[in-house]
């Protein structure tokens, strides 16, 4: 089979997958925290595999494989809302949270109080201070104050302070949902961002951007799927032609 059909399918199935990538971010856009995700593709030349002695023609012969997606770490705009339990963080750096799977990253700064005082994740996850544990408050004790540099406290006595971690290379992280990541080897950086209570980080996702990128592909897509039409028509033709005159 002529090797452009190969780089015409690749192309295809590279645009779908960005579509998808797209589409999930533009989905995102009003949700707090989000940081969108971008595709990486590797090429390959068909022909250089070859054993028929192919031109290595990059304009023919190259198409992509898919590579793997990143996170995007830009910072998202900052909203108040004045709710003690809200918090964002400005800069580097992920709030940590305990889960059944283990301790998770997270720019979700929605907060609660659960019924013994210990602050959580909406879903109920421990949000965890520096010594690795929960940070319990008292109910009863009046409004809960968070500083810049995470400390916690109540009435002037300091409860305890949020693990706040930053990473080497936070685009790497993996996603395992619900606005978090698996820290799981990721090496830690110093970090640089402050904690602002009282405020929200929105996703960063940028709507129109992601629009004029989402029509972009699709037009990609339609001239993909019209180089793949050529070729299989171009085959068809070859084969009732050819073949039925050979036998």
């Amino acid at each position: 089979m002529d090797s452009g059909y190969y780089v015409a399918a690749g192309s295809l199935k590279a645009r779908a997958f960005q579509l998808d990538v797209v589409a999930n971010n533009l989905a995102n856009a009003a949700t707090v925290g989000y940081k969108p995700d971008q595709p990486f593709f590797a090429v390959f030349n068909k022909a250089a595999g070859s054993g028929r002695k192919l031109p290595l023609s990059g304009s023919v012969n190259d198409g992509v494989v898919f590579g793997e997606t990143g996170v995007v770490t830009t910072q998202g705009a900052l909203r108040a809302t004045g709710r003690s339990l809200d918090v964002a963080i400005e800069g580097n750096g992920f709030l940590m949270v305990r889960t059944p799977g283990g301790d998770r990253a997270t720019r979700d700064g929605r907060l609660q109080m659960g019924q013994d005082g210990q602050i959580q994740a909406m879903d109920g996850s421990p949000l965890l201070g520096k010594n690795g544990q929960p940070i319990t408050v008292d109910p009863k004790n009046g409004t809960v104050s968070i500083t810049a540099d995470g400390t916690v406290s109540q009435k002037e006595q300091v409860l305890g302070q949020l693990d706040v971690k930053a990473y080497e290379k936070p685009g790497a992280l993996k996603r395992t949902g619900a606005l978090r990541f698996d820290p799981a080897g990721a090496a830690e950086a110093p970090v640089t961002g402050t904690v602002t209570q009282g405020h929200l980080e929105q996703s960063a996702v940028d709507t129109a951007s992601t629009m004029v990128e989402m029509i972009r592909l699709n037009r990609l897509f339609e001239l993909s799927m019209k180089v793949a039409s050529t070729l299989t028509n171009d085959l068809d033709s070859r084969s009732i032609n050819d073949v039925a005159i050979t036998r």
